[in-house]
């Protein structure tokens, strides 16, 4: 008898432990800002952006994912209707003053998707 009492008390501080983290950094989730260059040159490569920002999102619990492209600010990842709303433009070309528009925009990660062509400080680039 003392044995499950001792193992419903262990169970017990698990369980709250765990719940209190969830919240916790449920509550507290840091932010991303994944901008994605969408300029002609990069429609190729396209389809792998897609699935690294598939990726991504699927390895980021408690994170807070805003996206938006060279052009415009489209919104939280999570309330996009479709993965294909980023791609939907490609004209132009990308260079720093794109970014110009984020500045304002408080996260701890800024990531960029791009060919490599532009290294803005402060941002991780990625090079497709």
């Amino acid at each position: 008898m003392k044995i499950i009492k001792i193992f419903s008390v262990f169970i017990l501080l698990h369980l709250s432990a765990w719940g209190a983290t969830h919240l916790y950094l449920r509550n507290n989730s840091s932010k991303i800002l994944l901008v994605v260059d969408t300029s002609y040159a990069m429609k190729p490569k396209f389809s792998a952006m897609k699935q690294w920002i598939i990726e991504l999102e699927n390895k980021s619990h408690y994170k807070k994912i805003t996206v938006g492209t060279d052009k415009a600010l489209l919104g939280a990842l999570t309330e996009l209707k479709s993965k294909e709303i980023i791609f939907r433009t490609a004209f132009g070309r990308m260079n720093s003053d794109n970014l110009n528009r984020y500045m304002g925009i408080s996260a701890q990660q800024k990531i960029l998707l791009s060919d490599g062509s532009i290294q803005p400080k402060g941002w991780e680039v990625i090079s497709f």
